[in-house]
């Protein structure tokens, strides 16, 4: 800021010194105008004077030509002087006193000539005695006073002009040593922000490296993290499926106890209630081997669930001649609601495979599982078999205790029901009997079972190769 005020300072004084300067050579100028023209003034008196001579001498015309011409010089001159002196009150006046003394000389000089053209007399006498020395004198003073007046005037203006021209060369030099300290103080504060710039990219290159290095690290923990916690997740199913297919083995070794009892009992009673229990176990046996968890191990899938036991079923019944269809979507739920689900429809599937057809009919059973809102699902398992006793349609009601005494009561099968309506009853669930086909030969039943407390999600993409695919393991 202190150079740059100097700079200003030196400018505007720069400014004022030019403009004194040539305020000065102008009155130089003029000055130098107004010798000339006092000079040009004294040279149109001398001609006034040869002219009015060489007519006193001669008697000739030419010389009162050059005489008018010489007078004409004479009253521009002044005219010239009074215009560019207008301003000059000293000039003026002297230029007045000299007019004065020249119209007294122009006077004389007119009456000379006119006393001469009357005179007869010779001309060297009239010339010797009209010509008036002392008005010639006079005029001649008076513009030589004017002249050193301009030239003592034009000495003092010259001296001015120096002393100005001076003080602008120091004004221009100031200008010069202010600019060149402005460009030293710019080079410095630039070579200062080259060099903090420079320092901040090495700090921002340094501070790079050291995030670049730190994210790298935290990379290789996180890879090694996810690695181990992608170990630690295969470690954890492979011990689950391990632990349901070994529940699942032990239920099928108390299958084979069942199934030696069986082989031992003679009362059909107890031979009934044995096969019961067996198939049952072997059912949740079915379910628990082919259990294969998802979504950090808490659900399974429910289609490839139910199909894989029902398929067990189908084939621990050897019904060849009874035709199953299983309509599944691709849905998800916990263990032991899709274990619930597949012992539900397990059981409504065997009651149709020992009731629906008789003891050699044929004909085909049919399992859906269909989402019915956000909290509920149904199960549907329908046959066209004989059916049930028509008289019971018409007393269905819809809580699952009189279902399960209705059916009871036409199927002999009381165990199975009560394991029905238990489970219906987990999730406030209801079941009902219609016939598919009303007044057909073989109406069918259709068993629908309505779960109003149920949660099923779909399978996200990101399925592994063993949630993806059902892995059967033989009983």
């Amino acid at each position: 800021m202190v150079w740059v005020s100097i700079a200003v300072l030196s400018g505007l004084a720069a400014i004022v010194a030019w403009h004194w300067t040539v305020t000065a050579a102008d009155r130089v100028a003029q000055t130098l105008l107004y010798q000339q023209g006092l000079t040009k003034w004294l040279s149109a008196a001398q001609d006034l004077e040869i002219a009015q001579r060489g007519y006193l001498l001669t008697r000739d015309p030419a010389y009162l030509a050059s005489y008018e011409s010489a007078k004409k010089a004479v009253d521009g001159i002044h005219t010239d002087f009074t215009r560019i002196g207008r301003n000059n009150h000293q000039l003026l006046a002297a230029i007045e006193e000299v007019h004065k003394a020249q119209q007294e000389h122009l006077s004389a000089i007119d009456k000379s000539i006119a006393a001469a053209a009357k005179d007869p007399n010779p001309p060297g006498q009239i010339a010797e005695t009209s010509l008036d020395i002392a008005l010639s004198n006079r005029l001649r003073d008076e513009i030589a006073a004017a002249s050193r007046q301009q030239q003592l005037l034009f000495e003092e203006r010259v001296a001015q002009f120096h002393d100005q021209s001076f003080w602008l060369l120091i004004a221009m030099l100031a200008i010069l040593l202010a600019c060149a300290a402005l460009a030293m103080v710019a080079l410095i504060r630039e070579r200062q922000r080259v060099e903090a710039l420079e320092i901040t990219a090495l700090t921002l290159t340094s501070t790079n490296r050291s995030l670049e290095a730190r994210v790298k690290a935290r990379t290789e923990e996180l890879a090694i993290e996810r690695d181990r916690a992608e170990s630690e997740r295969e470690r954890a199913e492979a011990l689950l499926r391990d632990v349901t297919h070994r529940i699942g083995n032990t239920l099928s070794l108390v299958v084979g106890f069942i199934n030696l009892h069986i082989r031992h009992t003679s009362d059909p009673r107890s031979l009934k209630t044995l096969t019961g229990a067996r198939d049952r176990i072997h059912a949740i046996a079915s379910a628990q081997r082919r259990i294969n968890v998802v979504n950090d191990l808490e659900l399974v899938r429910i289609d490839t669930l139910m199909q894989a036991v029902l398929d067990d079923v189908a084939e621990t019944a050897g019904e060849s001649r009874i035709h199953m269809t299983i309509e599944v979507p691709p849905l998800l739920a916990p263990a032991q609601v899709a274990t619930s689900l597949c012992v539900l429809a397990q059981e409504f599937v065997v009651n149709s495979f020992k009731h629906a057809f008789g003891e050699d009919g044929a004909g085909e059973v049919h399992v859906r599982l269909k989402q019915t809102g956000e909290t509920g699902a149904e199960l549907i398992i329908e046959d066209d078999g004989y059916g049930i006793d028509a008289s019971l349609y018409a007393g269905i009601a819809s809580d699952a205790d009189k279902m399960l005494h209705a059916n009871a009561s036409n199927t002999g099968e009381g165990l199975g029901t009560k394991i029905a309506a238990l489970l219906t009853r987990q999730f406030s669930g209801t079941i009902a009997y219609e016939p598919v086909r009303p007044g057909y030969a073989r109406p069918g039943t259709r068993v629908s079972i309505k779960l109003l407390e149920l949660t099923l999600t779909a399978p996200s993409d990101e399925v592994s190769t063993t949630e993806k695919e059902l892995k059967r393991t033989p009983a």
